[in-house]
């Protein structure tokens, strides 16, 4: 049992963390994610799927909304081009260190 209130307190802490993103930087914890995973490289859509835990369709959904505020940039695969694949803008690599900047405390506690 003591497990699952740790598991309770770190959702809350997430929950509490992504309340601040909305409010403060305007994304989503989801978009925050597919930033930091598209800050180690150009992926496509698969790949950011996997890395982050995102279904597939809601990634296509974050993607969305990342490309419409303008930080990432959607282009054509090198070697496949039927892959589209996925970058960050200079406005996107700013918005992934604004996250990064943030203050994420996982002190149990308070």
């Amino acid at each position: 049992m003591e497990n699952l209130c740790k598991i309770k307190e770190v959702f809350r802490k997430i929950q509490q963390f992504e309340q601040k993103l909305n409010n403060e930087l305007n994304v989503t914890i989801n978009e925050a994610m597919v930033l930091c995973s598209l800050y180690e490289a150009r992926k496509c859509s698969g790949d950011i799927s996997t890395d982050t835990g995102i279904s597939p369709s809601r990634a296509s959904r974050v993607l969305l909304s990342l490309e419409q505020k303008g930080y990432i940039i959607r282009s054509l695969g090198d070697k496949d081009k039927r892959k589209m694949m996925f970058e960050l803008s200079a406005e996107g690599e700013k918005k992934k260190l604004e996250i990064s900047d943030m203050e994420f405390k996982l002190d149990f506690n308070e």
